[in-house]
């Protein structure tokens, strides 16, 4: 069995597998930055096997069952022994009610899938065993080191903000995914690093992505575009636990100019929690609504901004240092 370990900023993830190409293969979710030994406490183990997935028994009620963007039809349920989602056929995940532990079993051909819902998943619950969790979110860095979080519905524009910020002179964590904690004096957020997919109408705002992005536009009109691409143009940063300086809603404004202004909690918070929290037939799961209690924590601890980007978002990042009272980049 191989054994990897991947850093959670104060605790540690192991992944085993009988083939290293599965532990890489989830490695990717932190761009392959794994360890021979552990270099802070275990929070949990997952395991990844290659073989036929799990399938539902029969007479079970689910807790959820139908399709999950673009990975097609699932099915969640609660067994005896823990929580187990399938995508019949492909690959399933199994979360240990008993133990810190879960098993992801996928079939051969379909090893990409191990970073997708079912990875993410197993992430989540690593991270809420080391007391920290999971947000769908951007992460930038500011001149004084502390990062802000940017929250937005899907077709906000995070993608593109997140560039546009990043060649404005912040420092770029994630598009996408931050993990938090709240469990310290301070609120803190390290970024998950992975590829960005850039829109072409992204590429259309933002040009001189345009020589960076790599492969051909996919069916969604998006192409990638890797870290060590951006390093060339921008600021990407290393894995590390950085203070929360505040978080933002994003939208879009509608007219030339960007905003940047306080807006109340209670809009941050349920924004977040309708963009990260999930509900099944029998509710919400007793995790859920202890990310609901996380997120409402870091919302309270946290100043709150609208960020209403323009049809000309290179003047994001100058409207957001404004609105911190911090008004130049600094050397």
């Amino acid at each position: 069995m191989i054994q990897k370990f991947f850093d959670l900023q104060g605790a540690s993830l192991r992944v085993s597998a009988i083939s290293p190409v599965l532990v890489d293969c989830y490695g990717r979710i932190f761009a392959g930055r794994s360890r021979p030994l552990p270099t802070a406490p275990l929070a949990y183990g997952l395991t990844i096997i290659s073989g036929e997935p799990l399938s539902m028994p029969e007479g079970t009620d689910p807790l959820y069952e139908g399709p999950i963007l673009d990975e097609g039809e699932a099915c969640f349920w609660q067994g005896p022994e823990g929580r187990t989602l399938v995508f019949p056929g492909v690959i399933s995940l199994t979360l240990s009610d008993k133990a810190r532990e879960a098993t992801i079993t996928v079939a051969p051909g379909a090893e990409e899938r191990i970073v997708m819902t079912c990875g993410q998943l197993a992430l989540q619950a690593a991270l809420i065993a080391a007391k920290q969790f999971l947000v769908h979110a951007a992460g930038l860095t500011l001149p004084d080191g502390r990062v802000a979080l940017i929250f937005g519905k899907s077709g906000a524009g995070k993608t593109t903000s997140t560039l546009a910020l990043a060649a404005g002179g912040l420092g770029l964590c994630s598009d996408d995914a931050m993990a938090c904690n709240v469990s310290g004096d301070r609120p803190t957020a390290w970024g998950m690093p992975r590829s960005l997919k850039v829109h072409r109408r992204t590429a259309e705002m933002l040009p001189w992505v345009q020589p960076l992005l790599s492969g051909d536009w996919s069916v969604e009109d998006e192409r990638p575009v890797t870290l060590s691409a951006l390093r060339t143009t921008v600021s990407v940063e290393s894995i590390a636990a950085r203070e929360i300086a505040a978080v933002f809603v994003l939208e879009r404004s509608g007219v030339t100019a960007s905003r940047c202004a306080p807006t109340s909690k209670a809009e941050v918070l349920a924004l977040a929690a309708a963009d990260n929290l999930r509900s099944t037939r029998a509710g919400v799961p007793q995790v859920e609504r202890e990310l609901f209690q996380r997120l409402g924590e870091l919302v309270r601890a946290v100043p709150t901004y609208r960020l209403s980007a323009g049809s000309n978002p290179t003047d994001l990042a100058p409207v957001m240092l404004a609105a911190l009272n911090i008004q130049k980049i600094i050397a």
